[in-house]
């Protein structure tokens, strides 16, 4: 049998709840293999922290080292996941105002494990802030880290 190693995805905002602007904070993902840890952000071109790359992917690798976290939640991911994660990840994918930090990492979440961590704010806009908020829910009721991910698995259809 193969030994196959640990992949845990965890999603990160740096505020949560309205005591925050609109327009603050950012959101971003983790991807854990074995001891190493890899984060991936969606930012705009325009941000003064990224390189424009024109028509290229906005998903950034490793801008968030100097980020800390109001909210986390992990999630160990089976293999079908892990591939799953992997393609997402190759994907092209564009920031715009209607497709956020917080839009990018709720939905693919959404994609990879089957959990909806809900990121609208006002107006249908997804922010940090609301994203951070539920997160911490989540963790109020089961908290997880890193070493200890929570072990969801979507409850399978009767309709196969």
């Amino acid at each position: 049998m193969q030994n196959r190693e640990r992949v845990t995805l965890g999603i990160h905002s740096n505020v949560a709840g309205n005591e925050n602007s609109f327009t603050s904070g950012h959101a971003w993902i983790t991807v854990t293999r074995g001891s190493q840890v890899t984060a991936y952000g969606l930012w705009p071109d325009e941000h003064p922290r990224t390189v424009d790359n024109g028509d290229k992917t906005d998903i950034r690798v490793g801008l968030e080292g100097t980020r800390f976290p109001k909210a986390s939640r992990f999630y160990q991911l089976t293999s079908l996941q892990t591939l799953k994660l992997d393609q997402a990840l190759k994907s092209n994918v564009a920031w715009r105002y209607t497709n956020t930090c917080a839009s990018w990492a709720s939905e693919l979440i959404e994609e990879i494990v089957g959990v909806d961590i809900d990121a609208d704010d006002w107006a249908g806009f997804e922010t940090p802030r609301e994203l951070g908020e539920h997160i911490l829910e989540l963790e109020t009721a089961r908290p997880t880290s890193r070493t200890n991910p929570t072990l969801y698995r979507p409850k399978r259809s009767s309709l196969r």
